[in-house]
């Protein structure tokens, strides 16, 4: 049970510095390109960089939602 909940916790860290990265990624292609923040659309590599964000956003609920048992460990200790 233990070495499920550490694997658990990996994934959602590896999760949430994926998500960071490609937050990053995307700001830096705005301004690069001088995109403002509420458009979507411009240059090729903007839009391939946004749709890369865009698309891991949609998993990210599967590895939030059961890290509150990782949160739960955490306090316990």
């Amino acid at each position: 049970m233990a070495g499920d909940s550490s694997l658990l916790a990996a994934v959602s860290l590896l999760s949430a510095c994926q998500q960071s990265y490609f937050a990053w990624r995307v700001g830096r292609a705005r301004l690069k390109h001088k995109i403002a923040p509420p458009a979507v659309t411009g240059p090729l590599e903007f839009e391939r960089i946004f749709r890369a964000h865009f698309c891991s956003l949609s998993g990210s609920p599967v590895h939030i939602r059961p890290s509150q048992v990782f949160l739960g460990l955490c306090r316990s200790r």
